[in-house]
């Protein structure tokens, strides 16, 4: 509206400067033909004219500084113009960070509600089914550990029910197998769960005041977490056909959001884990007292067979 108003005016000035001089060079030609005239100067046709260029230059100096008003004009109108347009688009900017962070929160909420349902209590069951077996026995983690590897996977041992007995509630090694991969899967789901709650990087406040009981998966999933670096870098079928692993990172950034110390060594991580008072109350195996790699049994390359 500025602009049309503007443009307007700059019309009328225009327009009102052209009939003015038009109006003096036809004033000029009518006082130069009088008889008149001639009484003031021999020449009055070209003395009037003379006056006439002077009047045209100076209309032209006062035009150029009438060019330049304008263009200074419009460039702070250019000025503010980016301006309220680089506000528009950081107001839009925060509008969409907020957008996503509001989007995040209800999305980790949604999950909450999931990890709180009856059908995810049959998932945290059956996961901790498997990591206290992990705990009890420390083949059996190492078995458990290369089958979230699509090579490089070891059999089942059987010797390791004798320890894993004494704190499952299977009757005998046969009720052990039928269950064991179930419940794996179910730990697998568990750990899916915790991968995608940390995707929501701006809700980290929101993650923070769940209760997901993340202090007593901890020790349990980065024995895991470690069991499975282990095994990764020991055998390089492994690693010629592994996924990407997220367990450790995952674990990292959960210990961030819950402002727990984060281990910096792996003696830093047997040091808490084989201290630990519920750690030590599901039949810590002897095997792990050691503090040696996870996978020591494992130093040759395993063959390519899944």
């Amino acid at each position: 509206m500025q602009a049309a108003k503007k443009k307007l005016i700059t019309l009328v000035v225009t327009t009102s400067i052209g009939m003015i001089v038009f109006g003096i060079w036809i004033l000029a030609i009518y006082f130069g033909m009088l008889p008149e005239a001639k009484q003031y100067t021999p020449q009055p046709f070209a003395d009037a004219f003379s006056g006439i260029n002077a009047l045209f230059a100076g209309c032209a100096f006062g035009g150029v500084i009438f060019t330049i008003w304008l263009q200074i004009t419009e460039l702070n109108e250019t000025k503010d113009e980016l301006k309220k347009t680089a506000e528009a688009n950081e107001a839009m900017a925060r509008a969409n960070v907020e957008l996503a962070r509001s989007a995040d929160e209800r999305a980790v909420l949604e999950m909450f509600q999931t990890y709180c349902s009856d059908y995810f209590q049959t998932v945290k069951d059956s996961s901790m089914s498997v990591l206290i077996a992990c705990v009890a026995s420390r083949d059996y983690c190492e078995f458990v550990a290369t089958r979230f590897f699509v090579a490089g996977q070891l059999p089942l041992p059987p010797g390791a029910w004798e320890k894993v007995s004494r704190v499952s509630y299977c009757d005998n090694f046969e009720e052990f197998v039928r269950q064991e991969q179930r419940n794996r899967y179910k730990l697998d789901e568990l750990i899916n769960f915790f991968t995608m709650l940390v995707g929501r990087s701006n809700a980290g406040n929101i993650v923070a005041r769940c209760d997901v009981s993340y202090s007593w998966w901890r020790p349990l999933l980065w024995l895991i977490a470690k069991a499975q670096q282990n095994h990764y870098n020991l055998n390089p079928i492994v690693r010629q056909y592994a996924t990407p692993m997220y367990l450790t990172d995952t674990l990292r950034k959960l210990d961030r959001i819950y402002s727990f110390e984060s281990f910096r060594t792996d003696d830093d991580f047997w040091e808490f884990f084989l201290h630990h008072p519920k750690v030590r109350s599901y039949g810590l195996d002897d095997a792990y007292l050691a503090r040696g790699s996870l996978a020591s049994s494992q130093r040759q390359p395993l063959p390519a067979t899944a």
